[in-house]
């Protein structure tokens, strides 16, 4: 049996509630590791749309000095871990993981949720398959390219630069899950529209104006300061295409498979956007955290576009993105069942040929 307690945050309306469940977990029960780079955004997203939330169990502080809050999903036992305040990246997100794996040793799969930039398409056939402010990409192979690359790791050769840094497909179990939440998808059957819902009751979280999502020629600078949000910018120079409410008339997202590319800076520019791209599998997502947090082949990255990673980047879709990622990760849980889960081997950080069969 659980109960209701109101929500701490200023910012969150009086009519939603964390649902506290009874009893408190011990840390060889829980099965999924949700990472967020970002409190303020990703962390609060993900807790909002935990089901019920737990006490966290006991663990040695001395060797883990990570935070933990954790909660239910579905079927499953999730902890959720965020960076501390200012320190992103790919190391910072290898610290955190790594105690992670130690306390809670019974993590069978983690998923790394949070925003992104986003890479719109060249020339897409139509604009469901063009990438637009709120969308969604998981880091998904191709024919034999890998779902995420690290794009400033590897070597100069006389022919250009060779990457060598990469994370594998996430696994069989994971595979069959994302394709059965594509299908709910095709046929309507998923709990977008519910999380989307529940996020809302949250001001930050609320949609944001079709006309806010700008794409700029990625030749065309930014002029303004920061938080102008391109009121300077001459509208001459934005990319033709059909506008956001004629893309997405349902005001909802799209989620976009393929190459995601992570390295260790923030991308302002639109150019040099499209060359790394370019150089990592014709990448939709650049990011900051995924090559630090894979430690196994049952990693999961899963991106909201909160900017188009040029110089017009601003923070108006931050929280739209983040909680659209977020409502993707639960679907994702909600595909799974736990006893199947359950069954899989733990993960065992840096021991990838250790891990025992899917």
């Amino acid at each position: 049996m659980a109960e209701s307690s109101t929500f701490s945050s200023t910012e969150a309306s009086s009519s939603f509630k964390i649902v506290r469940g009874h009893g408190t977990p011990e840390c060889t029960d829980y099965n999924v590791a949700w990472i967020c780079a970002l409190r303020d955004t990703e962390l609060l997203a993900a807790r909002v749309l935990l089901d019920e939330e737990y006490t966290t169990p006991p663990y040695n502080t001395e060797y883990d000095r990570n935070t933990y809050i954790c909660g239910k999903i579905g079927e499953h036992k999730v902890v959720l871990a965020c960076l501390p305040s200012g320190r992103s990246g790919n190391v910072n997100a290898g610290h955190l993981t790594g105690p992670l794996f130690h306390t809670f040793p019974n993590i069978k799969i983690t998923l790394l949720v949070g925003i992104g930039g986003g890479v719109p398409r060249q020339e897409p056939q139509d604009s469901s398959e063009d990438i637009y402010l709120g969308d969604v990409v998981i880091g998904w192979p191709g024919d034999g390219t890998p779902a995420v690359v690290q794009y400033d790791l590897g070597r100069w050769k006389v022919d250009g630069f060779e990457h060598r840094g990469s994370v594998d497909q996430p696994g069989w179990h994971l595979t069959q899950a994302l394709d059965i939440v594509v299908s709910d998808h095709e046929v309507g059957q998923t709990d977008f529209p519910k999380s989307i819902a529940r996020l809302r009751k949250i001001p930050k979280f609320a949609s944001r104006r079709p006309d806010e999502d700008k794409l700029f020629e990625p030749t065309y600078k930014h002029e303004g300061d920061y938080y102008s949000r391109c009121r300077d910018c001459n509208p001459t120079n934005l990319v033709k295409r059909p506008g956001r409410a004629e893309a997405r008339p349902d005001g909802l997202f799209k989620f976009h498979l393929g190459t995601i590319a992570s390295g260790g800076a923030v991308i302002q520019d639109g150019e040099i956007r499209d060359r790394l791209s370019r150089e990592c599998n014709n990448a939709r997502c650049l990011e900051m955290e995924a090559v630090g947090v894979n430690d196994n082949t049952r990693c999961l990255v899963i991106r909201g576009l909160a900017d188009y990673a040029d110089s017009h980047k601003n923070d108006v879709w931050k929280y739209v993105a983040a909680g659209n990622a977020a409502a993707f990760a639960k679907e994702f849980l909600l595909s799974i069942k736990g006893s199947g889960l359950r069954e899989l081997s733990g993960i065992v950080p840096n021991q990838r040929s250790k891990l025992g069969p899917e």
